[in-house]
């Protein structure tokens, strides 16, 4: 297969772009930072441009910093936890309105009659996967393997709905086994 590419590469009918050469230009090299832009040259052409060629050349060096640093998340939009694109929709907040149902908001701090409150604590470890008796640190176990397993960034948009049940249930857990 690469005999195929190399040999459909030296078939082009365009020149090399080096002044004064008559060969064709197989190699592609890039003008700009953009890389967007080529030029065409012959292997040997190519090979002496690339050695000279310096991507980050005529950049001050807090230009180059930004460079790297951008270049470190492949270019793509980041923000700080809690902003950014997904901030004010109602379907991935990071507030505790997913257990509202379940009266597991995060500000029921009030006392509430014993059977309720199981069933509820029984209902937030379901959802991180464990039974009772569970002690702090199965909970805590638990929930760091769940979370690398249902983190937005790794599993995808329903992944992120599994997540927020899982901020919110261990939230809920966490704080009535700390009591």
């Amino acid at each position: 297969m690469r005999r195929n590419k190399t040999a459909k590469a030296q078939k082009t009918t365009r020149p090399c772009d080096f002044p004064g050469c008559g060969a064709g230009g197989a190699c592609r090299a890039p003008k700009d930072r953009s890389l967007r832009h080529f030029y065409w040259f012959c292997p040997q052409h190519a090979a002496e441009y690339n050695k000279s060629w310096d991507f980050l050349k005529g950049l001050s060096p807090d230009e180059i910093e930004r460079h790297l640093q951008h270049d470190a998340v492949w270019q793509r939009p980041t923000w700080k936890f809690g902003e950014g694109p997904t901030k004010g929709r109602p379907d991935v907040r990071g507030d505790s309105t997913i257990f509202a149902d379940l009266g597991m908001d995060g500000a029921d701090t009030l006392p509430r009659p014993a059977a309720v409150s199981e069933t509820k604590l029984v209902r937030a470890l379901d959802v991180m996967g464990l039974n009772m008796p569970v002690t702090l640190v199965q909970v805590k176990r638990q929930f760091k393997l769940l979370v690398k397993q249902y983190h937005p960034d790794t599993g995808g948009a329903q992944a992120a709905h599994r997540f927020h049940r899982l901020m919110d249930a261990y939230r809920y857990v966490s704080d009535r086994l700390n009591k």
